[in-house]
């Protein structure tokens, strides 16, 4: 069987100036627990509290440390605590040199030394680049992975090629026919960071979830359409961290084929005048709350009434699902479909079950009609 290693290669070395005092990093360590390797991220306040997560590189899943530095110097853990509880499970003590000894458990020899993020190997993945950078200790846990070639699947004219990293079982997929070579290139160097990206929130969230009850982390992708122009794919999450409540969500991906830029709903649907202006900056982040509210919002709600009227009228006494509030719709999750733009409005907790129906497509006529100034083709 195939796989994929993460490809990497020589790093290099920077330095940034603080222009203000920041908290410290965290210790980034590594070594072995008796004569197994672990790499470990350890925080050691000014308030004497410690905390931090260690994985076993054999495994890859963290295991949470809460507990403090005692006043000889040493630190005291205790593993994946709950609420109120209170355990000794590991005693480290520094040797002076940025090292750590200690024990496990009272029995395994515990021995650390310094993991300098800039040593860490550079890599071409995009998502990986990201947590080298801002996650050195998230980096580490998945340099070791590799990605397992999985079935081959026919969509239209498109042949993909699904690949599985088998801890997380995070699957995506790769495109292999059916675009120019230079093209496909750049399509799957984006799949590939999105997949790493997706098998790091599944560690993550076990993160989450060791304090707890456990974790659960279902996730299914499915490509939507591809066509000369965009690729666009749902990516739908069912989680439980360890958090108060389980929840769920679907995050697509949506790709301008040409370049292998992601597109904002604004690239393909602008009900404002003039060129489109993206609601989102280039983190993500909301910036044109009033274009949300106040137009696309009460369109949408609108226009769907037009399309949908059974689907959009006043519910029945003991159905909770009323689509008809334009808040609902002021930040749809989106993505492309062949019959057009589909579009999933967003309840409060309560009411999530109302979620994703099927409906709420936008026909490419309507969406044609609304454009505004993006050029792109979309089919």
């Amino acid at each position: 069987m195939k796989t994929m290693m993460l490809r990497v290669g020589l790093a290099t070395l920077g330095a940034a100036g603080l222009l203000s005092p920041l908290p410290a990093a965290p210790l980034l360590l590594q070594g072995q627990i008796g004569s197994a390797a672990v790499v470990m991220e350890l925080n050691l306040a000014k308030d004497g509290k410690a905390d931090g997560r260690y994985f076993y590189r054999k495994y890859h899943h963290d295991i949470a440390l809460d507990g403090q530095r005692r006043a000889d110097g040493s630190v005291t853990l205790g593993e994946n605590l709950g609420y109120d509880e209170s355990r000794t499970d590991l005693v480290l003590r520094s040797d002076g040199k940025g090292g750590w000894q200690g024990r496990w458990q009272g029995s395994k020899p515990v021995s650390l030394s310094p993991l300098p993020p800039d040593a860490l190997p550079a890599s071409e993945v995009a998502a990986l680049a990201r947590l080298r950078q801002q996650h050195p200790y998230e980096f580490v846990r998945l340099t070791d992975l590799t990605l397992r070639e999985g079935q081959e699947q026919r969509v239209g004219s498109y042949r993909l090629r699904w690949w599985q990293e088998p801890v997380s079982k995070i699957r995506f997929f790769r495109v292999e026919e059916g675009y120019p070579a230079g093209v496909q290139q750049r399509l799957n160097r984006v799949l590939e960071s999105r997949h790493w990206q997706e098998v790091n929130g599944y560690f993550d969230c076990a993160f989450g979830g060791a304090r707890r009850r456990g974790f659960d982390y279902e996730q299914t992708v499915t490509p939507r359409l591809l066509n000369e122009h965009v690729l666009s794919a749902s990516v739908f999450t069912s989680f439980d961290c360890g958090g108060a409540h389980p929840d769920f969500g679907d995050n697509p991906l949506n790709l301008e084929v040409q370049s292998g830029r992601e597109l904002q709903l604004e690239d393909v649907l602008w009900l404002g005048q003039g060129k489109p202006r993206l609601a989102r900056d280039a983190d993500g982040h909301l910036q044109n709350y009033d274009y949300q509210n106040k137009v696309l919002g009460p369109w949408l709600a609108r226009t769907l009434r037009q399309l949908y009227p059974q689907q959009m009228a006043s519910p029945a006494k003991d159905d909770g699902c009323d689509y008809r509030d334009s808040g609902l719709w002021t930040l749809p999750t989106w993505y492309l479909l062949p019959q057009g733009l589909y579009l999933g409005p967003s309840f409060p907790r309560v009411a999530r079950a109302c979620e994703y129906p099927e409906w709420p497509v936008l026909p490419w006529k309507v969406v044609d009609r609304h454009r505004g100034e993006a050029a792109l083709p979309l089919r």
